[in-house]
């Protein structure tokens, strides 16, 4: 992730989260256990500067931040002065994670999945399960996550924008459901729907521009958001796009798909009695 925004981000996010969510401490008393100003702290959390390594060592320390999250902080520490940081997959979701917590906008499509955020325990083990053949361990280890990324997001407070645009294939595949799992997925996508500044719309006509799912963060105010990206991936990479002209390709391609789409209402309505048919 050479030149990365999110990189130089990531690390004052988790530190924010852990200080603020977690522990309950001020930046002042952060700052006072690290022998630095509480203005170094906000410029951590701001993006503006990076902790050095000693300095996320003793954070990981004090915060108890988990491993994984220190780490990280760590190789973005050691690399920052060359700027040449390699994420992988795993970072990737990450960003991801943290994003859906602080940015202002979400805007996410999703050609054959209900979107992880959205969907419930029967639809993520018996249908994503199913269709990307992962271990037990790997399908609990996504659920958990899903369920770290759902709850962050219900518990906000700004007023974030989510918009999801979920293609008909996703809701024609709830067939393979038992009724009753069926219908709590069908309740956890109108209960979405129904919160402020959510909106969930199905695009039920032909979409070849929109092959693969992808994911537009941006800040759009919100005081913590972090640099506007593209989350995408395949099945064995991830991608965080940061590249602008891409980005703006992908806002394009969003609008495109946006307008191809009705209501989750209006869908709902109009085909009730296909989506209550079980496989055969």
């Amino acid at each position: 992730m050479a030149q990365s925004h999110l990189a130089k981000w990531f690390p004052g996010r988790v530190e924010h989260y852990y200080r603020e969510q977690k522990r309950g401490y001020s930046q002042r008393q952060v700052g006072a256990f690290m022998a630095v100003n509480y203005q170094t702290v906000g410029r951590w959390e701001q993006g503006k500067k990076c902790p050095t390594v000693g300095e996320v060592l003793a954070l990981a320390k004090f915060l108890k931040i988990p491993q994984e999250l220190s780490d990280y902080m760590e190789e973005i520490a050691r690399n920052e002065s060359r700027k040449n940081f390699q994420s992988d997959r795993r970072f990737n979701a990450l960003c991801l994670q943290f994003a859906e917590m602080y940015n202002g906008l979400i805007h996410k499509w999703e050609p054959l999945f209900i979107p992880g955020i959205a969907q419930t325990k029967a639809y993520h083990f018996n249908i994503v399960g199913e269709a990307e053949g992962t271990t037990d361990e790997q399908l609990n280890r996504g659920w958990l996550f899903k369920v770290e990324r759902y709850n962050a997001l219900l518990a906000r407070t700004d007023n974030q924008k989510v918009v999801l645009l979920i293609s008909e294939t996703a809701l024609r595949n709830l067939r393979f459901l038992s009724e009753a799992d069926r219908t709590e997925q069908l309740e956890r996508l109108r209960y979405l729907d129904s919160l402020p500044n959510w909106e969930i719309r199905i695009v039920s006509a032909l979409h070849p521009e929109g092959g693969g799912a992808f994911s537009i963060y941006r800040a759009d105010g919100a005081d913590f958001g972090g640099p506007a990206f593209v989350y995408t991936e395949v099945w064995d990479d991830s991608w965080c796009i940061e590249e602008t002209d891409r980005i703006a390709r992908y806002d394009d391609l969003w609008r495109i798909l946006l307008g191809k789409s009705i209501t989750l209402k209006e869908y709902l309505d109009d085909r009730r009695d296909g989506l209550a048919q079980e496989h055969p």
